[in-house]
C-alpha cells in the first residue's frame, strides 16, 4: 500500500497528465518586414505579379497569430481564432486574403523558402488580388526549437473594388 505522501503525488502526476493543452511562456521576436516584402515581391515578380506593401494592421494580426502559436506549441491557422475575424477585429475590411504559417525555422527567409517548396503556401505567395503583408514571428523556448511564423497576404476591399 503506498504512502499517502506517494499517492498524491501520484494523483497529482495523473491529473496533471489528464488536464488541459500545457501553455509555454512565449514573445515575439523581431522579424524584418521589409525585407520579407522585398523577398514576397521578387516571388511575385516572376510570375508576372505586382508588389506587396507592409500593412502595419497585418503585422499586428500576423505578430498575434505567431504567439498564439508558440503559447499553445500548435501550427493551427484557428489557434487565434478564425483569419477573418481576426484581422476584422483590427478594423481590415479584407477583400481577399491568405496565412502562411510555419514553425521550427531558424529565420525568416528559411520561412519563406519552407513557403515556396509547399504547393499550397506558395500558391498563396502567388495570390494575384493580394497587395499587402504582415509578418509576425515568436518563440516559446520551451516548446520546440526555432521560431513559429505567420505571414499574412491580403488586400482591403475598396483597393480591390478599384482593379
Amino acid at each position: 500500500m503506498p504512502r499517502p505522501k506517494s499517492f498524491l503525488l501520484l494523483v497529482l502526476l495523473l491529473a496533471a497528465c489528464a488536464g488541459p493543452s500545457q501553455m509555454f511562456e512565449a514573445r515575439n521576436v523581431p522579424v524584418d518586414a521589409a525585407a520579407m516584402r522585398a523577398m514576397v515581391t521578387e516571388y511575385r515578380a516572376a510570375s508576372g505579379l505586382g508588389p506587396v506593401a507592409v500593412s502595419p494592421v497585418l503585422n499586428e494580426a500576423a505578430e498575434r497569430q505567431a504567439l498564439a502559436m508558440a503559447r499553445e506549441n500548435d501550427i493551427s491557422h484557428d489557434v487565434a481564432g478564425r483569419l477573418p475575424k481576426r484581422v476584422a477585429a483590427l478594423g481590415y475590411d479584407w477583400g481577399a486574403m491568405a496565412e502562411n504559417l510555419g514553425g521550427g525555422y531558424r529565420s525568416a527567409a528559411a520561412a519563406f523558402e519552407g513557403w515556396v517548396a509547399s504547393p499550397e503556401h506558395e500558391k498563396n505567395l502567388r495570390n494575384p488580388y493580394v497587395t499587402e503583408i504582415g509578418i509576425g514571428a515568436a518563440v516559446a523556448p520551451a516548446a520546440r526549437s526555432g521560431a513559429f511564423y505567420a505571414l499574412i497576404l491580403g488586400v482591403e476591399r475598396s483597393d480591390m473594388a478599384r482593379r
